[in-house]
């Protein structure tokens, strides 16, 4: 008999360390989970961080002010630092590779243009893995798209904006990039916006907007959709 109750003991320890150890698994999965999605949403951030700070220096590009070279300048030291305290690893090389050419060479558009590609590349990642487990980031990769043709609109303007009349290959990829506005965005600001660049600069024989207009014209209303981007991703 009291070899039976042994049994029996040996046997509900055994199922009560299995079910520890279950349970023990379990939180620690969930714990694992929870961490890289904490991972990934700082990435994410900082990511946003980055899309602007390039988008304004590809803008700054086309400026030769003094003014716009120092301001041009500091965004360029912030970029280094955000690859430097990249959250929870180093950035993608598609990312750092890039960098110091266009350092040293801030006016070349298609090259910034080629790296913010790789960047919302890497956003596009990010989403689909959060939005299985987090539906708050689901549509962040579309909306920073949307950002770009804003931007990439006004870095065109800057640099068309020294010319006294708009380019023919600067001009056929503003109303491309305006079209496209258009017919995504139904934003009364924006196609206000349109409309005054496509006056002032895009169609008209003598353009009546310099390059710094241009850059403070479009960079409030930039701003303002990625810090909704952020503020809805969080």
């Amino acid at each position: 008999m009291p070899q039976q109750y042994l049994t029996l003991f040996i046997l509900l320890l055994a199922f009560l360390t299995l079910g520890w150890l279950l349970i023990r698994r379990g939180k620690t999965g969930r714990q694992t989970k929870l961490s890289d999605d904490l991972a990934d949403s700082e990435v994410i951030h900082d990511c946003l961080d980055l899309l602007e700070a390039l988008q304004k220096h590809r803008g700054l590009g086309g400026l030769q002010d003094s003014a716009g070279i120092n301001q041009r300048l500091a965004i360029a030291r912030h970029i280094d630092q955000l690859f430097q305290h990249w959250p929870h690893s180093h950035p993608p090389p598609a990312l750092t590779d890039k960098w110091p050419a266009l350092q040293r060479n801030p006016a070349d558009f298609d090259a910034h243009c080629q790296l913010i590609e790789a960047l919302l590349t890497l956003i596009e990642q990010l989403e689909d893995r959060l939005q299985r487990r987090r539906a708050n980031f689901r549509g962040i990769g579309q909306a920073c798209r949307a950002v770009e043709d804003l931007a990439r609109l006004r870095g065109l303007c800057v640099r068309a904006a020294r010319n006294r009349r708009c380019p023919s290959g600067l001009q056929m990829q503003l109303r491309f990039i305006c079209q496209r506005l258009r017919s995504h965005s139904p934003d009364q600001q924006i196609l206000t916006l349109l409309t005054h660049l496509e006056q002032e600069l895009i169609d008209t024989r003598h353009i009546r907007l310099t390059p710094g207009q241009c850059f403070a014209l479009l960079t409030p209303l930039i701003d303002e959709r990625l810090q909704a981007i952020r503020q809805e991703h969080r």
